[in-house]
């Protein structure tokens, strides 16, 4: 239900009703139901059901559908009321439109709105601005009567005021759980795209919400930018193709209905219709200018028959107004309603509603490049203003059931079984309990077993920005009963500045890994199957010390470098060898290894975004360029007993490639040369998987430690289809089951002067472990198709190995599982 913005006043005007086909009586779904004179409005439910309210003064309602004629109704102002409206089948007149013949006249008007996109695209502008007021709710409703009777349900019911609850077309309450009000500045600049907001003030409310400054990142303008000039609109990490893309004909059908004025524009308005229900189409209405075929108004959804997991149906709807002196036309109001039901049985529903206006356009105003280094700046009082203020920056003033929201959720973060509810959510998902100032976790690693340490156990702490503004410390210790060693971690950080974010770190730890395991960017990836690996028979283990200090800045948007000065010992404890001075007869034997080094990373993503979340940084991604990184390492030789002086280079390409309808692709490529004589430990084991999880960040039939390198290549590309393919299987399209691909491949080479430094014997004559490298003439191959969204959050990989398939206990099969969330 869109519920938009109203008057304030102290009597409400209410219609409940239902809307129906005039001959048939059959209820119609979808159906626009809205004040005469205003935005707010709603839309009937799939019984044809509709609840509308708003302040005393409204006189008269409008229905309308794709298909049926429009409808005014005379209603009793400040009174509840209970309407029936019947829509009559529309007949549209087609005398003024020339079309071909044998052609559907409607393709005429879509040819000339694709023809004439260029000059009505906001990105053909050089730059533009503008004033934003954006309002987001999250609501439950459609609470089921089995969820209703749970003890934390009916200590919410007790502890509010469910009366002045806004109530659904049934009549049954709607808890918001979340609001917020938030009012910025937008800046784009085009060729290339830049874009900065200003977050001048926000109002934030809801629950699990604390001080409200990372969703104050999130509640703005940048992530509610819907442009129908491209061919295809991201949102909800979907993409969608545009009723005027370039390819229109392929996905969709169109029909006329009507020609009428829209404020001062004479517009075409046009049904749409997708040419598969299953299509990323939408569904409804558009309206097209008759003089410039430039889009004014769109009245669109996208409902369960599309490939899309928990969603009953999305709602959007956008009105757009030219730039004065220009031909571009820019949005001035976007309404997006996601109503999320698809959760299974005895549960309840939940409703996204976003409303966003726009205000006081500047265009062709460049500014200086480094304005827009920070795409979302939070003003530092974003969070004060005085009681006149919202009134004043609300476009239109809200409903008294809506300032209501506010009060209702206030009381709910209150309640509290609802506060211990949201301790146990925060803690699933982030793998911390928060405590204060300190967030106990990571839960994931508080417990393993593994033939070498045995029970192994670990507690670890955190502070939080409440500790300090700039300043986080975070540690573990653990211990393992069959090794019997405590193991320990220290980690501090300093944020020297938050813009451009600068920050210092020192580290310190000493635990025990396995060779061909530990891979710091392996950790970052997927913390589950490190996790595993934890439960696993350890071959090779070492216990390793390591020392650390970085200073980390981004001079630059996009532009991050980083210093490391790193200390490294490994003391193996299996029968790991390596000559002191190779090459020597009498060289020694040596076991444990030092290893200082300094690195320097640089890492360029151009358009990737970020949110700051207290102390750290999470980042969003970016939108569409790659991520390129490139690592140098000098170990230091004849430092803190080090016997090897090296360099390191490696280069990483990270990209992804929507394309559409086909789907999306992901793609990481990866380099690197190790120059100097090491042993295995140092130079680049390749990260086999053994267990039973698939993770992008390894080689899935590949064992642990099967390979090493000084010189190699990488490949790591997965395409999700996205239900491209199995949407044509009636079953498969009623599953919602989607088709992937995996390619995988490895080129390495070891010199023989990285394998002349190991000896095959120890000190007392007994052979010790090998060691194994790559062919440079044969690659590394392995190939894979999967399934996902399997029960909506398991994917199965099917992986085979295509080369090196004769080497012992070599996996030439396997079938990998995981778990993800997805639309």
């Amino acid at each position: 239900m869109v519920i938009v913005a109203k008057a304030s006043a102290q009597e409400q005007t209410e219609v409940v009703g239902i809307v129906v086909d005039e001959k048939t009586s059959e209820p119609l779904e979808f159906a626009n139901v809205y004040f005469k004179g205003t935005t707010s409005g709603t839309v009937s439910d799939s019984d044809g059901y509709f609840s509308l309210s708003g302040s005393a003064n409204h006189r008269e309602i409008i229905i309308s559908i794709v298909g049926y004629d429009q409808k005014i109704v005379q209603i009793k102002p400040g009174k509840r009321q209970t309407i029936t409206v019947r829509l009559k089948t529309q007949l549209v007149n087609l005398d003024e439109i020339v079309v071909m013949s044998g052609e559907n006249p409607a393709w005429s008007i879509i040819r000339e709105a694709v023809k004439k996109k260029k000059d009505h695209d906001k990105r053909n502008l050089t730059a533009y601005e503008y004033q934003s007021y954006n309002r987001i709710e999250f609501d439950i409703d459609n609470i089921s009567t089995r969820l209703r009777e749970r003890k934390m349900v009916r200590d919410i019911w007790e502890g509010i005021d469910s009366a002045s609850l806004e109530k659904n077309a049934k009549g049954n309450a709607i808890l918001p759980v979340f609001l917020s009000e938030s009012v910025s500045r937008y800046y784009v600049k085009n060729n290339p795209f830049a874009r900065r907001e200003e977050v001048q003030k926000t109002k934030v409310s809801g629950v699990a919400v604390e001080d409200g400054s990372m969703v104050s990142q999130l509640v703005g303008t940048a992530y509610q930018d819907y442009n129908f000039y491209q061919n295809w609109l991201r949102f909800l990490e979907k993409e969608f193709i545009s009723p005027i893309s370039d390819n229109w004909k392929m996905y969709y059908d169109y029909e006329i209905l009507d020609t009428l004025h829209i404020e001062k524009d004479e517009c075409y308005e046009l049904a749409i219709f997708p040419n598969r229900e299953q299509d990323p189409a939408f569904n409804g209405k558009i309206w097209i200018t008759t003089n410039e075929f430039a889009l004014k108004k769109l009245d669109l959804y996208i409902d369960k028959a599309t490939n899309l997991n928990f969603i009953e149906r999305i709602v959007l709807q956008q009105e757009l107004n030219k730039v004065t002196g220009n031909s571009q036309w820019l949005p001035s109001k976007t309404n997006l309603v996601v109503d999320v039901s698809d959760l299974g049985k005895n549960t309840a529903s939940f409703l996204l509603k976003v409303y966003n206006t726009t205000s006081d356009w500047k265009i062709n105003e460049v500014k200086d490049k480094k304005f827009y280094s920070n795409e979302v700046n939070v003003w530092e009082d974003f969070s004060i203003h005085d009681p006149d203020y919202w009134e004043k920056a609300r476009p239109e003033s809200l409903t008294q059931q809506q300032l209501k929201t506010y009060q209702v959720i206030d009381t709910l973060v209150e309640i509290p079984r609802v506060k211990s509810y949201v301790e146990l959510v925060k803690l699933i998902t982030t793998g911390y309990w928060r405590r204060g100032k300190f967030d106990i976790g990571p839960y994931l690693y508080s417990y393993a077993h593994n033939n070498f340490e045995g029970h192994a156990i670990r507690l670890g702490l955190k502070t939080n920005e409440y500790f300090h503004r700039k300043i986080t410390i975070r540690g573990y210790a653990g211990y393992g009963t069959a090794d019997q060693t405590w193991k320990y971690g220290i980690n501090g950080s300093y944020i020297i500045t938050r813009k451009p974010w600068t920050e210092f770190r020192i580290h310190s730890s000493s635990d025990v890994e396995q060779v061909g395991i530990r891979g710091e960017d392996l950790i970052d990836n997927n913390h589950i199957f490190y996790a595993a690996t934890r439960w696993q028979t350890f071959r090779r283990p070492y216990y390793i010390t390591d020392n650390q200090f970085n200073l980390q800045s981004e001079p630059t948007k996009g532009l991050m470098h980083k210093l490391t000065l790193r200390h490294e010992y490994y003391d193996p404890q299996y029968p790991f060898y390596y000559y002191e001075n190779p090459g020597h007869h009498d060289s020694n034997l040596k076991s444990d290894l030092s290893s200082p080094s300094l690195k320097f990373t640089t890492r360029w993503a151009r358009d990737e975004m970020f949110v700051q979340d207290g102390n750290s940084r999470i980042s969003l991604g970016p939108r569409r360029s790659p991520i390129i990184q490139l690592d140098y390492t000098y170990g230091f030789k004849d430092v803190l007993e080090s016997d090897f002086e090296y360099h390191k280079v490696r280069l990483e390409f990270l990209q992804k490639i929507r394309m559409g309808g086909l789907g999306e692709s992901r793609l990481k490529l990866r380099g690197g040369y190790i120059f100097g004589q090491l042993p295995y430990l140092l130079l680049e084991n390749h990260i086999g998987n053994e267990s039973m999880f698939y993770t992008t960040g390894a080689f899935n039939t590949m064992n642990y430690f099967e390979f090493v390198s000084d010189k190699y290549a990488s490949l790591h590309y997965q395409h999700y289809f996205q239900g491209l393919l199995l949407n044509k299987i009636p079953l498969m399209r009623k599953l919602k089951w989607r088709l992937l691909w995996t390619a995988n491949m490895l080129s390495g080479s070891l010199r023989q002067e990285n394998i002349d430094i190991m000896a095959t014997e120890d000190p007392e004559g007994n052979p010790t472990p090998g060691f194994n490298f790559l062919d440079p003439q044969t690659p590394y191959i392995e190939l894979g198709y999967g399934i996902e969204n399997i029960f909506k959050i398991i994917r199965v990989d099917a992986v085979h190995r295509i080369t090196y398939r004769d080497r012992p206990e070599a996996q030439k099969f396997a079938l990998k599982f995981s778990l993800q969330f997805k639309l």
